[in-house]
């Protein structure tokens, strides 16, 4: 799979088709939205740990690379249970995720 390119956070992923002039993929898509939905939960310096454990997640998925039908909203889905669950246990411990 080519490098994942993120949008800058004072630009929307709606209103922007493409980063750079190129077209914007399903699976960067994905990410970006994951990490706008996930920052107005948790901050916005967690920018790079987002990133990282929607890529965790996706490692962890049995996929075909180039497939046309995999889901990749499941990849938000699965990185957002283990964030919620971060997200509790540091609540709990009193520590930060």
């Amino acid at each position: 799979m080519p490098e994942l390119r993120l949008i800058p956070s004072d630009e929307s992923i709606e209103h922007e088709p493409a980063i750079g002039g190129e077209f914007v993929s399903e699976p960067e898509r994905e990410l970006n939205n994951f990490i706008d939905s996930m920052m107005s939960l948790v901050g916005a310096g967690a920018s790079r740990s987002l990133t990282e454990l929607w890529l965790d997640e996706l490692a962890g998925m049995e996929w075909i690379p180039g497939s046309e039908d995999f889901n990749w909203r499941m990849v938000s889905a699965s990185a957002s249970v283990k964030l919620a669950g971060r997200v509790l246990g540091s609540q709990l411990s009193g520590s930060s995720f």
